[in-house]
């Protein structure tokens, strides 16, 4: 039974992001690392194309110039070791964000790499804006402190009459850092400079909402701009440079606009628990019954378009909608179970009806059921809440908040 914990708001800078709300798939698919400090770490398979990518540039251009007359093989070998040392530092990125925001009060449940650098997934947004702060500059600060170390170690053993490419590969890395640290603190939201701008404007202001939808109009500006930058070097001839600023772009732009309209669903949905907008004591099915019983017993009778299915206790196993009726072909439809085509309740979100809608949205859209049972205490069935009560009820807020916009709650916004 898998029960929803917490809203799951997001951070999401381009290459490196405290979030994975705009781009959930990211987490999802990671391949697990274990944990570092308390914090799971995950690699997703495109960081494999942006490994290639630096090695295969490391070794045939970058560390060639950088430390000419060198053996084959030690490019190669040299470029390895430079990629690893790159994602390693991404790493350290997220995870001073992660222990800056764990130390705060916020937890941090996973960091995965993926093909525009990392993500750092947390239980809630900073709450408040000097802690969004604060998050917000420890990557950068990171970063630009790992690239000084490697300035001043190159430095150092270039002294010492270390081997050239020694120091070519820690002058690549102190290059990096230092572009990767000073690119998030640009002030673009959602970069960590963007997340800086709009605990600015969340402290003068006193408006969490407004600071973030002017912040993100910052982002999408910028990633606007990113996005031209790329259209001209591509069709100049710079294909991967183009390639890659557009992209960049595109993710500045599509995760702006994805972070503001979390928060302003958080906004609107603050106050609601789940039983305000549950549907009460929802008719139930026996999962011993067929799909053809189900048609003529419940279907054309209630007319809803799904139904909760218990065993002869009252125990809820699974929820059975039109869809997975459509699926059985009409001549099986006397034979086929409930709980054989019913959607398990291992693939349906279950709550307590005082459990925050907020929190329950990430999993309720995630779901294919569409739809989240709702349980007491006990593990009895109390309501079924579907997307739709949950965009009835954004709608109606937002109508209200248009119609009187000094107006936070009411008895009839509050319950939607």
């Amino acid at each position: 039974m898998r029960r929803v914990e917490g809203p799951l708001p997001s951070h999401a800078p381009a290459l490196c992001a405290r979030d994975g709300s705009a781009h959930p798939e990211i987490v999802e698919d990671s391949i697990r690392l274990g944990r570092i400090a308390g914090v799971q770490v995950g690699l997703n398979w495109s960081v494999l194309v942006v490994a290639w990518i630096l090695v295969l540039g490391l070794a045939t251009e970058a560390l060639p110039a950088l430390a000419p007359d060198q053996p084959t093989a030690a490019y190669w070998l040299a470029a390895v070791v430079a990629a690893m040392a790159f994602f390693a530092s991404l790493l350290a990125h997220e995870l001073a964000h992660a222990l800056v925001a764990r130390h705060l009060g916020t937890e941090v449940r996973s960091i995965t790499l993926w093909l525009l650098g990392g993500v750092a997934k947390m239980s809630c947004d900073a709450r408040s804006a000097g802690a969004e702060w604060r998050i917000g500059v420890a990557g950068p600060l990171m970063s630009l402190g790992i690239a000084a170390g490697a300035g001043l170690l190159a430095f150092s053993l270039d002294l010492l009459g270390a081997p050239a490419l020694v120091g070519g590969v820690l002058g690549w890395l102190a290059l990096i850092n230092a572009m990767l640290g000073l690119f998030n603190l640009l002030p673009a939201f959602p970069l960590d400079g963007g997340r800086v701008l709009r605990a600015l404007l969340w402290h003068h202001g006193g408006d969490r909402l407004r600071a973030t939808v002017v912040a993100a109009g910052v982002g999408r500006t910028f990633g606007y701009v990113l996005i031209g930058f790329g259209v001209l070097l591509f069709t100049g001839g710079v294909l991967f440079s183009g390639l890659w600023f557009g992209l960049l772009g595109w993710f500045l732009v599509s995760a702006a606009n994805a972070e503001a309209a979390t928060v302003q669903r958080h906004d609107l949905l603050a106050g609601l628990v789940v039983r305000d907008l549950m549907s009460r004591d929802p008719v139930v099915a026996p999962a011993g019954i067929t799909a053809a019983e189900l048609l003529e017993h419940y279907v054309f009778r209630y007319r809803h378009s799904s139904y909760p299915i218990v065993e002869p206790d009252g125990t809820p196993v699974g929820l059975v909608t039109l869809d997975r009726i459509r699926r059985v072909p009409p001549e099986d439809r006397n034979l086929a179970r409930l709980r054989e085509i019913a959607h398990p309740l291992a693939e349906v979100p279950c709550t307590g009806p005082d459990a925050t809608v907020e929190s329950v949205v990430p999993p309720l859209a995630a779901s294919r059921a569409g739809r989240a049972l709702v349980l007491d205490a006990d593990g009895h069935l109390v309501g079924i809440l579907a997307l739709s009560d949950v965009a009835r009820a954004l709608d109606l807020r937002a109508l209200w908040r248009g119609a009187y916009p000094s107006s936070r709650s009411t008895a009839v916004a509050s319950k939607a």
